[in-house]
């Protein structure tokens, strides 16, 4: 009796392992017709149940319908899971832990290309949205399966660099970067980040040798030009970064921000012939360009005020230089008022403009224009 009691539990056992793996093959069939809901079903369950969760099989089909569910084009599939293809992913990975000889590791891996594509896709459509953090992890996740097949994905790592420092994740976007340079990834981009990432860590030197580095592999790109003229600018080395803005206006000479960049250098260096020169050349490319039309202004004002302190510190003999001296600044004041005017149109309200004009007015007695700017500065 024992013996036939234990054969009854025996069949049972094996039914019941019988049963569960034919959820599998369940899974493996509706995959095989195509019916996508039902074998995500099957699957689901066959991965919860400890008879079957811990077969490799389990998890390749497992891959495998969720990997169909992501490409799918028919509306009632393609819905199922907007995970997809994290799931399929997740799943080959198991797999591949499980199979132990090695079964599916040839399959599994042409699945893996298949499944970085659309982390890929899936990374390109989330930065388009300007959804960088979630960009970043699709990219990162692009990259780390082509690598684990020996492949360098140098587009992903760019990309997740980019994602990574527009999500303010510096160092993710710092060691993809890196990786990039030390390939000899080309694109002039990366050089140009990677030095703002160095300049946000105030190390001024490194991004100016990162950006140095861009410019012997692309010596003529103008943003990394524009970007080694900034960083010299902001050290007050205004000869370094002038040999840079001429050279700059050789690739543009149609952007009204390089002359007056130019004119702004030209002004601090106390150059008012070519400054003026300049920011005319930035006005006459864009009549509408506010820091351009104030600069010029000022510039005049600025000479104005320049001549008077010298007319003034004259002795009293010389009245009829101080005259001439005094004529030339007010024409000096009258030259500007068209910019300073046309600045305050393009920036009603502004502080410094309205206050520099109340003080033309004053000084040259035009007492309409005096009398208006009051009334608005009063408001």
């Amino acid at each position: 009796m024992k013996k036939i009691g234990l054969l009854i539990l025996a069949i049972f056992f094996f039914a019941g392992i019988h049963a569960q793996s034919s959820k599998v093959q369940s899974a493996y069939n509706f995959l095989k017709y195509g019916k996508l809901d039902k074998a995500k079903v099957a699957i689901e369950e066959a991965s919860l149940n400890p008879k079957t969760m811990s077969d490799a099989k389990t998890w390749y089909y497992y891959g495998d319908i969720f990997l169909k569910i992501q490409l799918s084009e028919e509306e009632q599939y393609k819905n199922l899971d907007s995970n997809a293809n994290e799931k399929a992913y997740d799943a080959y990975q198991k797999a591949l832990k499980l199979d132990e000889k090695g079964e599916y590791v040839v399959f599994i891996n042409d699945r893996l290309i298949v499944c970085a594509e659309q982390f890929y896709n899936s990374g390109v459509g989330f930065y388009n949205k300007q959804n960088y953090e979630v960009a970043t992890q699709s990219f990162v996740k692009a990259a780390t399966i082509n690598q684990h097949l020996g492949n360098l994905d140098s587009l992903s790592y760019f990309y997740a660099a980019q994602s990574a420092f527009f999500a303010n994740q510096i160092d993710v976007a710092k060691d993809y970067l890196d990786k990039l340079i030390a390939v000899n990834y080309k694109n002039e981009n990366i050089y140009r980040v990677r030095s703002e990432i160095y300049k946000m860590q105030a190390d001024t030197a490194m991004a100016l040798t990162t950006i140095k580095k861009g410019r012997e592999v692309y010596p003529d790109d103008f943003s990394l030009i524009i970007a080694e003229t900034n960083i010299y600018l902001a050290a007050n080395e205004k000869d370094k970064a002038m040999n840079l803005l001429q050279l700059a206006i050789t690739k543009d000479d149609t952007n009204p921000t390089l002359f007056f960049a130019v004119g702004t250098n030209y002004d601090q260096m106390g150059n008012y012939e070519e400054a003026e020169k300049n920011y005319k050349k930035a006005i006459a490319i864009d009549n509408q360009y506010f820091d351009a039309n104030y600069n010029l202004g000022a510039l005049y004002v600025n000479k104005a005020i320049e001549i008077m302190e010298k007319a003034n510190s004259l002795p009293l003999s010389e009245e009829k230089k101080y005259n001439q001296m005094k004529e030339e600044a007010d024409n000096l004041l009258r030259t500007s008022i068209p910019y300073l005017e046309k600045a305050d149109e393009l920036q009603p309200g502004d502080a410094y403009t309205l206050r520099t004009l109340k003080d033309i007015y004053t000084r040259l007695s035009m007492l309409d224009k005096l009398k208006a700017v009051n009334e608005r500065m009063k408001e």
